[in-house]
């Protein structure tokens, strides 16, 4: 990431109010949210508003995962955040270098970790949302996503080329199954690894897709079962997918977003 600017407030910590209201918010009951926000930037079709400033009313938050040696240690690079279903948890995932050191001098490999935010922001929490539980994660990327009933988080694993479930438990996350995508450390090209990337999921929460950054395709998964079903290599006029001729496609795939429940 070029932009050291950019960077640095990613390392700094999350403005998670202001992720809340671009995603969920469209306007206070009293239309004084949208009135506030007009002169600053431009509004979409959905909703949402596009600003190269921060909103009125926002607050930033950084993200202190709460490690006992490392008390002002802060997450480096919130790479994705998502809202769960019915609006009241708003997760983050960071996929930075936190490598943290010990006193004599060796990593801390127990906490040199990516990390998973749980905020509630329910409520009264909307306005200041509320750190819930931090989930420790050994490799992250882009891909976080809630099934359609918001009883489980998918993450994707990055190179450790794993996505990650995590399950609600009566108002705490725990791990509940890790989906192997099966590249045997090897992506496309000499010396290349395979990279789990964004994830999207099917309108049923049967489907679970996964954009295999450095293997050029994507991973079909059966959320049910948590394995895969198939791999879609989009490489260009790929000629060896689910038994028809290839066609157009590309390389490098870094999101993926599914439309409705129409998937082979």
């Amino acid at each position: 990431m070029k932009n050291t600017g950019f960077k640095r407030v990613l390392q700094l910590g999350a403005i998670v109010s202001a992720a809340l209201l671009g995603s969920q918010v469209h306007a206070d009951q009293d239309g004084r949210f949208a009135q506030e926000n007009a002169a600053d930037g431009m509004q979409l079709p959905s909703g949402q508003y596009v600003t190269p400033r921060v909103l009125r009313g926002s607050v930033q938050q950084y993200l202190n995962p709460g490690l006992p040696s490392y008390p002002n240690f802060i997450a480096g690079e919130a790479v994705r955040s998502q809202l769960s279903p019915d609006g009241r948890t708003l997760a983050i995932i960071c996929a930075g270098q936190n490598s943290l050191y010990k006193p004599d001098g060796t990593v801390d490999r127990a906490n040199s970790t990516q990390y998973i935010f749980l905020y509630d922001v329910s409520g009264a929490n909307r306005k200041q949302p509320v750190l819930k539980q931090v989930i420790q994660q050994p490799n992250a990327y882009v891909g976080l996503v809630f099934s359609p009933d918001g009883k489980t988080l998918y993450a994707a694993g990055g190179v450790d080329d794993i996505v990650y479930a995590y399950s609600n438990n009566g108002g705490s996350w725990s791990n509940s199954g890790k989906i192997s995508l099966g590249h045997n450390d090897k992506g496309v090209g000499i010396g290349v690894r395979p990279n789990a990337g964004g994830l999207g999921i099917s309108a049923d929460g049967k489907t679970l897709i996964v954009a295999n950054n450095y293997n050029d395709s994507i991973s079909v998964i059966d959320t049910t079962s948590l394995t895969v079903r198939y791999e879609h290599d989009l490489r260009p006029f790929f000629s060896g997918n689910e038994g028809k001729t290839g066609g157009v496609g590309g390389t490098f795939p870094f999101a993926v977003v599914v439309k409705g429940n129409n998937i082979a």
